[in-house]
């Protein structure tokens, strides 16, 4: 197999370097380069991103960085060829091929476009037949910091990177340009403007100064944990806005998050991520749960030499077990209640090397399905959904197919425990459109096999003002719970 990639010299990228050795290694074939003419680029772009690495103190953004065509090191000769892959989204070119874009322009540009108009991408896969094209897969990327372009774009490169991986698999496995397929979002983005890099860097730069000002004279509003008796009917829905919750109280010290309730050996404990601000870091703690609600204040159960957060607890074979998140150390982990529910150990390593967040177990049958929010490689977290799948708990746990089975920002990442609604599976999810965990929501799920993956999305909640986020809802032993991101002094909770 021969794969041609189309470049603009003026404008190539160590992204677009990248996923030309992606391509290349899922296809194992042979590659070359043609250069051909983009589109203008965007005036003083590299001059801003150079900007914001000084301004916000970080590094530079690496996937951006501009290369010359002889690093990539491949023949550039015309030849025929078995796949054409664009990465320059020319306006002049012409034969069928496969396009990469963002907005109708390069991924990088396209990417700057939607970030200054204050929207999340949307990276579009498109088939070229014939002077016709079809789309063959469409994936809404996070904005994680939306005062940076950088940011922004160098997590569509990591995807727009995994995006051609997993077609470059697909066509290497049989498929072809007629009928490749990848994960889409329903949405059609909006249209937008070109945005102006240099008045854009200038403006987020001083809003983020009186931002900084803001924090010193103020106590920010943050995450918390609230909870209710158990209101939610059996065959139905949660009912989460327009009925008050009460709040677990904290010190002004520390955060709760992440709340899961569980009975076992008759008692009814809530588990949450407990964060101090004294270490930054966070820890597993528990408190018991009585006929009126917690009694007394979280105690820490877990704590290790990483971030915890997300404490996934379930019972197998009448065992307690814990998955809470530890990709801080690029691994998900299975621990066992020693004594509930203050000693725990790790008992396992379930998959190694990955950053996956708010790994969530879902058991069909004899089969086991874990579900987490993959970061790739410059990606982030909060838009992927990854499947992974084992007929035992200890493993081997492999994907469930190549490649996420959604890219979405605002349903993707887990959102609490899955749960039966009659015959149907209901997945909590997290809606980041807008800023990490804004709202939350509920999907059905209509397929889960190695054909792919399907949901339909019954319900999606922002709450209310002055609260500005959602991203958590459990319910178990009479009780539910959520959390949100709230001012200090609230007692009670309205979302």
């Amino acid at each position: 197999m021969h794969v041609s990639f189309l470049i603009d010299s003026t404008d190539l990228r160590r992204w677009q370097a990248e996923a030309i050795t992606g391509v290349l290694a899922a296809t194992g074939a042979k590659g070359t380069v043609v250069t051909v003419e983009g589109p203008p680029p965007a005036s003083l772009l590299d001059l801003c991103l150079a900007f914001e690495a000084l301004a916000y103190r970080r590094p530079r953004y690496e996937p951006l960085d501009r290369l010359s065509p002889a690093a990539l090191d491949l023949p550039t000769e015309a030849t025929s060829a078995d796949l054409v892959i664009d990465l320059a989204a020319s306006p002049e070119t012409n034969g069928d091929r496969l396009l990469i874009t963002v907005g109708g322009l390069s991924v990088t540009a396209g990417a700057a476009d939607a970030v200054m108009a204050g929207e999340e991408p949307f990276i579009d896969l498109i088939a070229v037949l014939d002077g016709n094209r079809r789309l063959v897969g469409r994936w809404r990327v996070a904005i994680e910091d939306r005062r940076q372009l950088g940011s922004g774009m160098t997590i569509a490169a990591g995807r727009a990177i995994e995006m051609l991986a997993a077609a470059a698999g697909k066509l290497a496995s049989g498929a072809t340009l007629q009928d490749l397929a990848l994960p889409s979002v329903e949405v059609e983005p909006q249209q937008h403007r070109s945005g102006q890099p240099a008045l854009f860097a200038a403006a987020t730069f001083a809003r983020s100064l009186a931002a900084r000002i803001e924090r010193l004279v103020r106590t920010p509003p943050n995450w918390a944990v609230a909870w209710r008796i158990d209101e939610t009917a059996d065959h139905s829905l949660p009912q989460i806005a327009d009925r008050p919750w009460k709040r677990l109280t904290d010190d002004g010290g520390r955060f709760y998050a992440d709340p899961f309730v569980v009975q076992h050996e008759g008692r009814t404990v809530l588990l949450v991520e407990e964060f101090p601000f004294s270490t930054q870091k966070g820890l597993i703690s528990a408190v018991d749960l009585g006929s009126e609600g917690p009694i007394g204040t979280p105690r820490p159960v877990i704590e290790t030499d990483c971030h915890l957060s997300y404490p996934f607890v379930f019972a197998e074979d009448g065992v307690l077990y814990m998955i809470p998140e530890t990709s801080g150390r690029r691994q998900v982990e299975l621990w066992r209640a020693v004594s509930f529910p203050d000693r725990w150990e790790r008992v396992a390593v379930l998959i190694e090397n990955i950053d996956l967040g708010d790994a969530t177990l879902l058991r069909m049958g004899d089969r086991r399905y874990l579900f987490g929010a993959v970061r790739p490689q410059w990606g982030s977290s909060w838009d992927g959904l990854a499947i992974f799948t084992a007929d035992r708990l200890s493993g081997p746990w492999t994907p469930l197919f190549a490649g996420p089975a959604k890219v979405d920002v605002s349903s993707a990442r887990p959102a609490g425990r899955m749960f039966s609604l009659g015959s149907s599976i209901i997945r909590p999810f997290q809606d980041s459109a807008g800023g990490y965990g804004a709202g939350l929501g509920f999907a059905r799920i209509d397929q889960l096999d190695a054909d792919g993956y399907a949901e339909t999305v019954l319900m999606a909640l922002r709450p209310a003002p002055p609260l500005s986020g959602l991203h958590t809802y459990n319910r178990g032993g009479g009780f539910e719970v959520i959390d949100v991101i709230a001012d200090s002094g609230a007692s009670t909770i309205n979302p």
